[in-house]
C-alpha cells in the first residue's frame, strides 16, 4: 500500500501523546557469548505492558546508524522498551563499521546466533513479547535467526529497506558463484574470494564464509518473509535506488504486507524519517 504521510505537526503529536510518563533509563550495556567474544548494545527500558524492540543495524553498520538509532528515539519516546545491538562479525567489542576490503571471517550463521542471543538476554530481563525490527540487510539476517529456532516470545517482524540481492547480481550470476565456492569449499581451498556483495564493491572473505551469505536468493526471500513464523510487514521508500526493478511488486505477489513511503529513500533521511517514525510505532502498537 502507498503510505499517506501525517503532516509534521500531527507527527510529532502523536509521539509527544505516546511518551512515557517518566524518565527514560538505560545505555549502553555488554555481554559475554558462549565463544568467549563480548558483544554490545544500547537499552532503554519502558512500559513492562509494552512490547520489547530489538532493531538490528543494516550489513557491516553498527547500532549508531542514523535510521537505526533515530528509530530507536522515536519507540523509546513511546515508551517502548528497545535493544539496540552491533553484531560482532567476529571482531570483540566492535564500535565501528568494518571495511569493505576488510578480511571477513563472520557467517550468517553466527549472525543468527548472536540475534538468538540478544533475545534471550531480553528474555531474561523479563520481556514477554519481542518485535524485530531490522534495517536494509539486517532483515535477511532477522530471516535467518525465524528460520532457525526462534522463540515464542517473538511476535512480530518489521523490515525497514528490505534487501534485494538480485539487485546487482541477477539470480544465475549468484548461483554460479555459490556453485564456485561450495566447490572451493569442498577441495578445502581456503583462499581468499572477492565479490561485489551488498555496497561493497571488493567484499573480501574465505570461501566458506563468503558462501553463508551468496547462498541466499530473491526466491529465498520472498519464501522466508510469506512464511514468517510471525507477522511480518515491510516499510520501502518510493525513492529507494538500491532496489531491482519490480522489487515491492514481487513482495506484494506474494501477499507480503507492504508500506511504501512516496518520496523516501533508503535510509529514510531528512524528514522522511517523520514518515518512518509513524508507520513503525502504528505497526508496532497494532493500530
Amino acid at each position: 500500500m502507498i503510505w499517506t504521510p501525517l503532516p509534521l505537526l500531527a507527527v510529532l503529536a502523536l509521539l509527544l501523546l505516546s511518551a512515557p510518563a517518566f524518565a527514560r533509563a538505560g545505555g549502553d550495556v555488554e555481554a559475554k557469548l558462549p565463544s568467549g567474544m563480548v558483544v554490545g548494545a544500547s537499552y532503554h527500558p519502558g512500559r513492562k505492558q509494552l512490547p520489547a524492540v530489538l532493531i538490528l543495524h543494516g550489513f557491516l553498520q553498527t547500532r549508531d546508524f542514523p535510521t537505526v538509532s533515530s528509530t530507536m528515539d522515536a519507540l523509546t519516546s513511546g515508551g517502548y522498551t528497545v535493544l539496540t545491538p552491533t553484531l560482532s562479525l567476529g571482531v570483540s567489542r566492535r564500535n565501528k563499521s568494518l571495511p569493505c576490503e576488510a578480511l571477513h571471517l563472520h557467517t550468517l550463521e553466527e549472525d543468527a546466533e548472536e540475534i538468538a542471543f540478544w533475545v534471550r538476554w531480553l528474555m531474561s530481563k523479563g520481556h514477554p513479547r519481542i518485535t524485530l525490527i531490522g534495517h536494509s540487510y539486517g532483515n535477511l539476517q532477522l530471516l535467518a535467526y525465524l528460520g532457525r529456532d526462534p522463540s515464542p516470545v517473538v511476535k512480530q517482524l518489521l523490515m525497514i529497506s528490505l534487501t534485494d540481492v538480485e539487485a546487482k547480481q541477477s539470480a544465475a550470476q549468484r548461483a554460479r558463484f555459490a556453485q564456485a565456492l561450495r566447490e572451493r569449499v569442498a577441495r578445502g581451498d581456503t583462499g581468499l574470494a572477492e565479490v561485489e556483495f551488498g555496497h561493497c564493491r571488493k567484499y573480501v572473505s574465505p570461501p566458506a564464509s563468503l558462501l553463508s551469505y551468496m547462498r541466499i536468493s530473491r526466491q529465498l526471500i520472498l519464501d522466508a518473509v510469506a512464511e514468517s513464523p510471525v507477522p511480518a510487514r515491510v516499510i520501502m521508500g518510493s525513492r529507494d535506488d538500491r532496489m531491482g526493478a519490480g522489487w515491492v511488486e514481487h513482495l506484494q505477489a506474494r501477499g507480503i504486507a507492504v508500506s511504501v513511503i512516496p518520496g523516501a529513500s533508503h535510509f529514510f533521511d531528512n524528514q522522511f524519517e517523520f514518515d518512518l517514525h509513524e508507520v513503525v510505532l502504528q505497526t508496532v502498537t497494532g493500530r
